[in-house]
């Protein structure tokens, strides 16, 4: 995981031209999210290449789970539901963005 607190376009071009994971949470909303809304892991993955800076909606900020790891929140609008996007980038090696979270978001935050 990255200590390094990258820009909103760092974190963007990361997701554009690097590997993304979406990790397989122990709750299953990833992939529930996924199925829900009939898209497959590599329609999710565009979504994700896709974000644009006015989607941040929080970050850098600290894990509380991973210790001096940066995070980044992201909300997207993706078929017709909004979206929460969480994610890191993993540049120990060579850089792919981890997502942590993709799936409707808890909060209603927009109108």
């Amino acid at each position: 995981m990255s200590s390094h607190k990258y820009t909103v376009d760092e974190v963007i071009n990361f997701c554009q031209n690097n590997p993304i994971y979406i990790v397989e949470r122990v709750d299953g909303k990833n992939k529930k999210f996924i199925r829900e809304v009939k898209m497959s892991i590599d329609e999710a993955i565009d979504e994700i290449r896709n974000l644009r800076k006015e989607f941040l909606f929080k970050g850098p900020f600290l894990d509380r789970d991973i210790k001096k790891n940066y995070l980044y929140e992201f909300h997207k609008h993706v078929r017709g539901k909004w979206c929460y996007i969480k994610l890191t980038i993993d540049d120990k090696k060579n850089v792919v963005v981890r997502v942590i979270s993709f799936h409707e978001s808890e909060v209603i935050m927009y109108a």
